[in-house]
């Protein structure tokens, strides 16, 4: 075999290598296992017989009382969410130190609903599942 084949060869095998790493490093990344680590990502589940017309996500803080406030960090979603429709939100939010993370909607009735959505995080990080039903809201969160 020539010298000039057995560079083709080789380079063929460490393209097809770096190509199958970059697909695995996708697939990790892409996973649960990493999510987590991810900017703070929530997904809304709209089940309710209403649309929901604004959400406001936040960063909640104890004050040296301990008693919950509001911190500055907040984040407005104010297109509508269909009725069944899912929506994944991003929002910019900023932590120092450590807090919980909330989330107030409003529904097309202009009912207004406030829960903890992240009750600990010190990096805004991960995400949170909310199913929005009409008489009550499942939370399922992995925060960090």
């Amino acid at each position: 075999m020539s010298v000039r084949a057995k560079r083709s060869i080789l380079a063929n095998a460490v393209l097809l290598v770096a190509i199958l790493l970059i697909l695995a490093i996708s697939s990790l990344w892409k996973s649960e296992l990493f999510r987590q680590f991810q900017s703070y990502t929530l997904t809304i589940d709209n089940q309710s017989d209403y649309d929901i017309v604004s959400v406001e996500t936040g960063i909640m803080t104890s004050d040296s009382s301990g008693k919950t406030m509001e911190s500055g960090s907040k984040h407005t979603y104010s297109k509508a969410i269909k009725t069944g429709q899912d929506q994944t939100i991003k929002p910019k939010l900023v932590i120092a130190g450590e807090g919980g993370i909330y989330m107030k909607f409003i529904d097309s009735r202009g009912e207004s609903r406030q829960r903890t959505i992240c009750s600990y995080t010190e990096y805004a990080s991960g995400y949170s599942t909310v199913t929005i039903n009409n008489d009550d809201v499942i939370i399922e969160e992995n925060c960090r």
